[in-house]
């Protein structure tokens, strides 16, 4: 079959009737997106209706089977609960990460949606071009625009209306705004080309180089490789900083450059110009600087934040454990005092996620955990703990939150989970830890596990034994018989020093005991958990090291195969 599209020369009347054309696939391409949102939406409508008329919703008004029993036994083999179970397995699938050559393309589910998604705009791409090549190349470009004020709103921390649709956070539509960036990649890279190869047959190359629409074109081209290539694994491991900084820099110039290239494509400019404003103001509003106490942990490289939260504020903090917040350093308190200084400016572009490792409400106190590296934001707290360490003043920073996940979370406190499984790496804890205390303040008869592996003993010093009224209250860590320690460090990280450094606050006995020295093996706590009963229903917890979360999916997908209800989630600030 021959290419079907030639150069055609059109009058004024027919270009006007493919500007009407192409500016209502533009508008078709974009309204599109509310497609997929609906179905979710619709879906969760029917499950919230369907859960609220067997009364499981609430946990009350149906008998709650002892997990074991036979009529657990007898739900999970009819009919509806073989589909339930086939439902769990392809659930999990999705999830997994797809793998092609060693480079992950992100989750099956996101790979498989950003594909039907391709598709889709490829088809309005075609529709109603006949067989004019520019009619298909300002297509091309069309589509690609009108997906960005879309892809604004889904990069959202605060103002993110799909995460509110689909009930989820912005981390979790954030792989999906990474899936629809590299669609818009594809389709302006087309537009590009199919432009290139236009003036290349029309001799117009030389000509079109010094005209202000066609440079501009090239310069939202390069920019689009830039941002795309900036947000690759490699780049973004190397240095976050410049992933970071490209992309907001490019974020905020392509909108005003598309503005001059074409400049029918105003509408979708000034969406995505005044969403991407109304996100920073909204932050800015929301923003609490707040007077931080800052020291350093003995024998550990860890950063300990004490911030004085407003007592009308600190509420939204201490009701949902789990989240975290984005810290910055305010202008008056940056190390380097000269604004036009690159040291001082760098700051404008650090705002760094950390968990919030512990809120108390009748102190007003915010306690985050952080560790040291070579970064200008950890290199400041290592500077504000030993400027401020004979005297113990604060020092101005300023926190952005609560964001996450958890503050949709099922309820682990609740009937619908048998036995729960925490496991954090390193300052991962700070994750796990306020959940572990809250589910158990909650619920003191629940089944909790926590395991905790860190490099050296003086990284399990932070946690604060909590009030004795409080299930464990008075306990230490290592004292909790639901926390398992694992020190994996080598043994000269493993001196007396790390040893006395906790000596004064806990025993030792089991901390060093063989069993907790080493890496945990994953596989058999995963195993014993779930060999306590076929039809517990079970939630499993991650934050640590991507290693970590991957080895531990790998364990519980062995067990969702054999179909066993799990509820997963792995906290992870990966971008």
């Amino acid at each position: 079959m021959s290419w079907p599209y030639q150069f055609i020369d059109l009058d004024d009347e027919q270009k006007q009737e493919r500007r009407h054309t192409l500016d209502r696939y533009g508008l078709i391409a974009q309204l599109s997106v509310l497609v997929p949102i609906g179905l979710v939406l619709l879906y969760r409508l029917i499950k919230w209706t369907l859960a609220k008329a067997s009364g499981s919703r609430s946990g009350r008004g149906t008998y709650s089977a002892v997990p074991g029993s036979p009529t657990l036994k007898h739900r999970r083999l009819k009919p509806t609960g073989s589909w339930k179970t086939r439902g769990r397995k392809l659930a999990w699938w999705l999830g997994d990460d797809f793998v092609v050559f060693g480079w992950n393309l992100g989750s099956r589910d996101t790979v498989i949606g950003g594909a039907i998604w391709t598709v889709w705009l490829l088809v309005l791409c075609v529709l109603e071009t006949g067989d004019d090549y520019l009619h298909l190349t300002k297509r091309f470009g069309i589509v690609a625009v009108s997906q960005f004020p879309v892809q604004y709103i889904m990069s959202f921390k605060f103002l993110n209306p799909v995460a509110l649709a689909l009930g989820s956070s912005h981390e979790d539509v954030n792989r999906w705004h990474r899936a629809l960036g590299g669609v818009i990649y594809v389709f302006v890279a087309l537009h590009g080309l199919f432009y290139l190869n236009f003036y290349y047959q029309k001799d117009l190359l030389t000509q079109k180089s010094t005209e202000l629409v066609p440079v501009l074109g090239f310069l939202t081209f390069v920019a689009m490789h830039f941002l795309y290539g900036t947000a690759l694994s490699a780049v973004r491991q190397y240095s976050y900083r410049i992933f970071f900084i490209t992309h907001l820099l490019v974020a905020l110039a392509i909108p005003p450059v598309i503005y001059f290239h074409a400049h029918h494509a105003s509408f979708y400019v000034w969406e995505s110009l005044f969403i991407f404003f109304a996100e920073i103001m909204t932050r800015r509003a929301t923003l609490i600087v707040a007077d931080t106490k800052v020291e350093l942990i003995p024998e550990s490289d860890l950063v300990k934040l004490v911030g004085n939260i407003p007592a009308t504020k600190i509420g939204r903090f201490a009701k949902s454990p789990g989240t975290h917040i984005y810290l910055s350093v305010p202008a008056a308190s940056r190390p380097e005092k000269n604004p036009a200084a690159a040291a001082h400016l760098v700051f404008e572009f650090a705002f760094n996620p950390f968990s919030v490792a512990a809120a108390d409400e009748s102190s007003g106190e915010l306690t985050l955990i952080a560790r040291r590296h070579n970064g200008p934001m950890t290199r400041a707290f290592s500077e504000f703990a030993l400027d401020t360490a004979d005297n113990n003043p604060t020092v101005k920073l300023a926190f952005d939150g609560p964001y996450g996940c958890a503050k949709r979370f099922p309820n682990l406190a609740g009937p619908a989970f048998d036995r729960i499984l925490l496991v954090a790496g390193g300052v991962g804890a700070t994750f796990t830890v306020p959940l572990y205390r809250w589910i158990l303040s909650e619920n003191p008869t629940a089944r909790v596990q926590m395991v905790w592996a860190v490099r050296a003993a003086g990284d399990a010093t932070w946690p604060v034994p909590v009030p004795v009224p409080v299930p464990g209250g008075g306990k230490s860590i290592i004292e909790d018989e639901n926390i398992q320690l694992y020190l994996t460090g080598t043994k000269s990280e493993d001196s007396d020093d790390d040893a006395r450094t906790i000596s004064d606050n806990v025993e030792l006995d089991s901390f060093n005991s063989s069993n907790n020295k080493g890496r945990p093996n994953l596989q058999k706590l995963v195993d014993d958990v779930f060999r306590q009963g076929m039809e517990e229903r079970v939630a499993v917890l991650v934050c640590g090291p991507e290693a970590m979360a991957r080895e531990l999916r790998c364990h519980v997908g062995v067990w969702v195969r054999k179909g066993r209800s799990v509820w997963w989630h792995n906290e992870s600030f990966a971008w």
